[in-house]
């Protein structure tokens, strides 16, 4: 009986108030979202075990998530994780970052005051996660640095990183600190690109308990060339953490690589 009033509840309060976009305010074809921002949802991330799909158009790579050329097939790893391979496992995606839907809630997120927009997006992260949210411990965002937290209002990470974990039914740990505030780097080249986010990061103060031995999901809103997520993920490695993972929002490609900084900026239109 309370789940037949609770359905029919819902149904009256949709009949009379009918939910709206989170981004425009039109009328909402699903929970969240207008047809016309509705994000495509990635499938969710197969189980540990599952074989690959045969030779897909674009198949990511299998740590950093960025798009491989076309042929190749799922479960190899771009040329900069065969070159470098990161402290992190693999990377979970909504999507590309580019023109669409999900370019357009992360910009509201992250630079138009809406942080009520943590909650929908942290929902579709948890959606690509599927069974494989399982396998994590605590939930660690990618810290802003103060002073941007001040001129922000917030920090995007925290708030998503904080959603996912109540979704998820897992723990956060802010135990990671941004040390020195780096600018966003536009010059090209990995090397500068790392080297904005060397020794950027470290653990809080008796920290290292809370990642010791854990699994850890390492949240950010956008990769671009991965520089702050493989510098974080050392930190964490080096603190001792069984596995680290990252989620992110979006991914960008080649194209964007050259706007990575560590608190990495969506690239200019």
């Amino acid at each position: 009986m309370r789940g037949w009033w609770r359905s029919w509840t819902a149904e009256g309060l949709d009949a009379l108030y009918p939910p709206s976009c989170w981004v425009c305010g039109a009328w909402a074809v699903d929970a969240f979202a207008c047809a016309e921002h509705r994000i495509p949802r990635a499938d969710p991330a197969p189980p540990p075990d599952a074989d690959p799909p045969p030779r897909p158009e674009r198949a990511r790579c299998i740590r950093c998530a960025l798009r491989l050329p076309r042929g190749v097939p799922a479960g190899e790893r771009c040329a900069e994780c065969r070159r470098v391979p990161p402290a992190f496992a693999r990377t979970f995606v909504c999507g590309d970052w580019g023109p669409g839907p999900l370019r357009e809630w992360v910009l509201a997120f992250k630079h138009g005051g809406r942080r009520d927009l943590a909650r929908p997006l942290a929902s579709e992260l948890r959606a690509v996660l599927g069974e494989r949210v399982a396998e994590f411990d605590v939930v660690v965002p990618v810290p802003l640095h103060p002073l941007r937290r001040l001129s922000r209002g917030y920090d995007q990470a925290q708030r998503l990183a904080s959603e996912l974990a109540e979704l998820a039914d897992l723990r956060v740990a802010r135990c990671l600190v941004r040390t020195r505030r780096t600018p966003p780097q536009g010059a090209p080249g990995a090397v500068s690109r790392a080297a904005n986010v060397r020794a950027a990061f470290r653990l809080r103060r008796f920290a290292a308990r809370s990642v010791a031995g854990r699994r850890v999901l390492l949240v950010d809103d956008v990769v671009t060339s991965g520089a702050t997520v493989r510098e974080c993920a050392t930190v964490l490695a080096r603190a001792g953490a069984a596995e680290v993972a990252v989620a992110a929002l979006a991914r960008a490609g080649d194209r964007a690589r050259a706007f990575d900084g560590c608190d990495p900026d969506p690239p200019p239109e």
